[in-house]
């Protein structure tokens, strides 16, 4: 850990000084965003949604306690609340987009795939675009740099409409690698669902049968699914969700270890006890312990 304070979490107006008064928006270049950003190498939180597309540059990203390369033509995205941080090897030259669920939201569209913020929640961390593809990618950036720029009549909605545009193109790159028949879309959809349920409701609900019923499947049905796409079980996913969330404020957060369990929907601090070193091996207290001495 760190330090014990819990990690700094910042908005889009007060992350770096800028000479827009953005709040719902802001657009930079890597080599602009990185000038005076100690404070960004530490650990924090991002009370929006980052799009980071690299171009070239040594370096990596902290997110969630993974740590990501960070490579040319290689797209990053974090969500809301992910714990980031960056390891900076040397210059590095792409384009950061910062935005809102709002902004996001400026423009309804009847696409279930882009209609609303919720498609963001099942966006990968990263892709890697295609060479043959990459040009496109540093277009739709130069229209969104230029447009927020200039900030003429409509160019927030335009942005609006390139940042789902940006979306959907990686969520196709996403999807080169997953099978592309019917059935497989079909069950892909299944466990895209249930990930965005978790990621929702990991405090409440804790078994795989509170996630089928949400789902209007049976539990082994759900399990057989997510064992076919990601290779662990349906309860082992709900667990890590819930382990990854208990280790964020064992780690960064100074609340104790039943305030912690009692945040993560456990009346019993045994119970989250037994239910934490059951999956990691050790003890909370064992866990916070260690990240103090890491």
């Amino acid at each position: 850990m760190k330090d014990s304070a819990t990690p700094k979490k910042y908005t889009i107006k007060n992350i770096k000084k800028s000479q827009h008064n953005a709040v719902d928006f802001n657009f930079y270049t890597f080599e602009h965003f990185l000038k005076d950003a100690e404070h960004l190498t530490k650990s924090h939180r991002h009370d929006f949604y980052t799009f980071i597309l690299t171009v070239d540059g040594i370096g990596s990203h902290i997110i969630d306690f993974e740590e990501y390369e960070i490579k040319p033509r290689r797209l990053f995205f974090i969500n809301y609340d992910q714990i980031h941080s960056w390891k900076i090897g040397g210059p590095i030259q792409g384009k950061i987009i910062l935005f809102s669920k709002s902004f996001y939201n400026l423009i309804y569209t009847g696409n279930s795939d882009i209609r609303s913020d919720t498609a963001l929640e099942n966006l990968p961390t990263y892709v890697d675009i295609p060479e043959d593809r990459f040009p496109s990618w540093l277009s739709i950036c130069e229209n969104i740099e230029y447009e927020f720029t200039r900030s003429e009549k409509f160019s927030e909605e335009v942005i609006c409409l390139f940042l789902k545009t940006c979306v959907l193109k990686m969520e196709r790159i996403a999807d080169d690698f997953r099978s592309e028949n019917n059935e497989a879309d079909h069950k892909s959809n299944v466990v895209d669902e249930f990930k965005i349920l978790v990621n929702k409701n990991f405090r409440e609900l804790k078994t795989t049968k509170d996630y089928a019923e949400r789902l209007s499947i049976t539990p082994n049905y759900l399990n057989a699914l997510v064992k076919e796409s990601l290779g662990k079980s349906a309860g082992t996913v709900i667990k890590n969700r819930v382990i990854l969330e208990a280790k964020r404020l064992l780690s960064h957060s100074d609340l104790t270890v039943r305030q912690i369990s009692l945040e993560l929907g456990f009346t019993d601090n045994s119970h989250f006890g037994k239910y934490f070193k059951n999956v990691t091996a050790v003890t909370p207290d064992t866990f916070r312990k260690n990240s103090i001495n890491n």
